[in-house]
């Protein structure tokens, strides 16, 4: 099983639609885990669930095992352990570890070929659980100035798991979103990000397509769509190039 978490501690960077996309569009080729670690659950909204007040994926950090929270979703080669509704991490000492303890203890990596981890915004226990089991991390950022110093800031927070963790890092893809090549300021922000942080680990752009902001209208994903669209042209050679790196 190969595990991808996508990730960025800056918030309005797509990260969600992205999540979606990607793991809808694996679950063409393999069984594909979703987690919704993102509390606000609109991961588990884009694939036409809803987050849970009882029992979603954050309970495996109160005792509950993480296969009681699968339910199914919108594509049937996709099980989502959704968001748990008001789940604070703050309120808890210690949470180092648990997300693998329960991928070993369960044997997740024996029922699915890919498991997708869509992060909140933010450098806590639950993006830290991600990392732990991360073989590889998407970080989509929107071509801006402050888009690309949050992708500097990720890569620090990527980093410095590692060490903390003594793993060896993921392998890292760099995703531009909401991406114009007309506007010269998304042309720079994309050369300077070939540029700190290598042109090996950029993904092609998605560029803007309104159908992305009302797919979770839907609750289903633009990649599962039928009629062609520049945000399913785009997610789809996404995959491609992510499948081939992994």
């Amino acid at each position: 099983m190969k595990t991808i978490v996508i990730s960025n501690r800056k918030g309005g960077s797509a990260k969600t639609t992205t999540a979606v996309n990607i793991a809808s569009g694996l679950a063409k080729f393999g069984s594909v885990l979703l987690l919704d670690f993102d509390t606000q659950g609109h991961a588990s909204i884009g694939v036409g669930s809803q987050l849970s007040e009882e029992l979603g994926v954050h309970s495996i950090f109160m005792g509950k095992t993480l296969s009681e929270t699968f339910i199914p979703t919108v594509h049937h080669n996709l099980t989502l352990s959704p968001a748990l509704a008001f789940f604070d991490v703050y309120e808890y000492s210690n949470l180092q570890g648990i997300l693998k303890n329960r991928f070993e203890r369960e044997s997740i990596a024996d029922f699915f070929d890919y498991c997708i981890i869509d992060t909140p915004p933010t450098f806590d226990a639950l993006l830290k659980n991600s990392l732990e089991v991360a073989d590889s991390v998407v970080i989509p950022f929107v071509p801006h100035h402050l888009g690309v110093v949050a992708v500097g800031q990720m890569l620090r927070a990527l980093y410095q798991s590692a060490y903390q963790l003594n793993r060896q890092i993921a392998d890292v893809s760099i995703l531009p979103v909401m991406f114009n090549p007309h506007i010269l300021e998304h042309q720079e922000c994309l050369q300077k990000v070939k540029t700190s942080f290598g042109e090996e680990k950029l993904l092609s752009p998605i560029g803007i397509d309104i159908k992305l902001a009302k797919q979770f209208e839907s609750g289903s994903p633009i990649i599962l769509d039928t009629q062609y669209s520049k945000g399913l042209k785009d997610y789809s050679r996404c995959i491609e190039e992510l499948i081939q790196r992994l």
